[in-house]
């Protein structure tokens, strides 16, 4: 019976309720049902005011359909701008500057002045600094020309004729014969006069040239013979003399690495290409040719690996300091691993030990070996390393005011 009563009392309860819904459905206020439903009165519109708000309703529908997200409309104005500035800056602003791009070309010392120029620019200046010294001191200065502006067969047979001649004067002063010499003679012609300085030798050894009355040809005479020895000192400078060349500038450069570094080119003498090199090239090939219808050993190829490498005559080297800085020169591809290490002894503020390790490879050692035969060229950039903990830099005083961007 009780349970009878509470099964109706439940019943009520859930009739009272109202009608149920499910529960992924939206919580509806439960109807009051002491309380009457409210229905809320609506005021008529007139014709003019639905007109009016349809209008409105679609400007609203045409302003977000067309109108931009904020973020766009932010970046539209950004390139607006950058745009407006860039014209501004080409109507008033100075000329743009061309990219930057150094360019380095080798440098020669003139043997004589000991000035620094461009080597396209020494040849001309070397010949004049040549001729400032013939009025200093003639002798020695025609005898360099003679061993520097003159080469190979040339060179020998007009050493060893103009020696011939002034000794066989020296030996025989007496002999007339000797002192007289036709420049149309064979010898003459062809070892002598082609000569740079040869005609000039003769001159300063005494001699003078005249016309043959006789036959109207033109030689060279030596009129007198001095006895204070002259004859032999001129032999004594021609044949003691040697070759004197501009030799090469290191270009010493201290660089510290910069964000926008600059590109940079080599001039064409870094690998500028001579007869002598095209005669080895061609005779390489025609080895190459040779030993690939050979059958040869892994020791044999690996000999020959290093034959066919183009052809660099300078390096430009880079030694990197503990502290980031660079120190750059430019060597030979023919000096030693030996001339890179007296360098940088030669630019450190004062003398530590010190080793240069090749990026990913081991220690250079200090030796005779060739720097193209080291893998340092056409360039190469080492890294110093040392114990030693300076407070500023290793380098030079000089050195560090030179100090300049890459």
């Amino acid at each position: 019976m009780k349970k009878f009563i509470k099964k109706l009392v439940a019943d009520v309860k859930f009739h009272d309720a109202g009608p149920g819904h499910r529960l992924a459905d939206d919580q509806q206020p439960r109807p009051s049902s002491s309380s009457a439903p409210v229905v809320a009165s609506r005021v008529t519109q007139t014709g003019a005011a639905q007109t009016a708000g349809a209008a409105a309703l679609a400007r609203l529908e045409v302003t977000s359909n067309t109108r931009p997200k904020s973020g766009q409309l932010e970046l539209k104005r950004q390139i607006v701008k950058e745009r407006q500035r860039s014209v501004e800056e080409v109507a008033t602003g100075p000329p743009r500057q061309p990219e930057v791009i150094s360019q380095l070309g080798l440098r020669m010392i003139c043997p004589i002045c000991k000035i620094s120029l461009p080597k396209p620019e020494m040849g001309s200046h070397f010949e004049e600094c040549l001729e400032k010294q013939l009025e200093i001191d003639p002798l020695s200065t025609t005898c360099t020309m003679v061993h520097t502006l003159n080469s190979g067969d040339l060179l020998a047979a007009g050493v060893k004729t103009l020696s011939t001649i002034i000794n066989n004067i020296v030996a025989n002063p007496a002999e007339e014969k000797y002192r007289k010499l036709r420049v149309n003679n064979p010898a003459v012609q062809k070892k002598v006069v082609p000569l740079v300085g040869g005609i000039e030798f003769l001159e300063i050894a005494g001699f003078t040239r005249i016309t043959d009355e006789a036959d109207g040809q033109e030689l060279f005479i030596l009129l007198e013979i001095s006895g204070d020895g002259h004859l032999e000192k001129c032999v004594s400078a021609l044949q003691s003399a040697s070759k004197l060349a501009p030799t090469l500038d290191r270009d010493i450069r201290v660089l510290q690495p910069s964000t926008g570094l600059q590109r940079f080119e080599v001039s064409s003498d870094f690998y500028r290409v001579t007869r002598e090199d095209l005669a080895a090239e061609q005779q390489r090939r025609v080895s190459d040719l040779d030993r690939s219808e050979t059958l040869r050993t892994k020791m044999m190829r690996d000999r020959d690996a290093g034959i066919g490498m183009r052809i660099y005559h300078y390096t430009v080297i880079r030694v990197r300091f503990p502290d980031g800085i660079y120190l750059q020169g430019t060597f030979s591809a023919h000096d030693t691993v030996e001339s890179v290490f007296k360098f940088v002894e030669s630019s450190l503020r004062h003398p530590v030990p010190f080793s240069l390790i090749i990026p990913g490879s081991s220690a250079l050692k200090r030796d005779t070996t060739l720097l193209k035969n080291a893998g340092l060229v056409p360039s190469g950039v080492v890294t110093l390393s040392t114990t030693e903990t300076p407070e500023f830099t290793l380098l030079s005083d000089e050195l560090v005011c030179r100090l300049s961007e890459m």
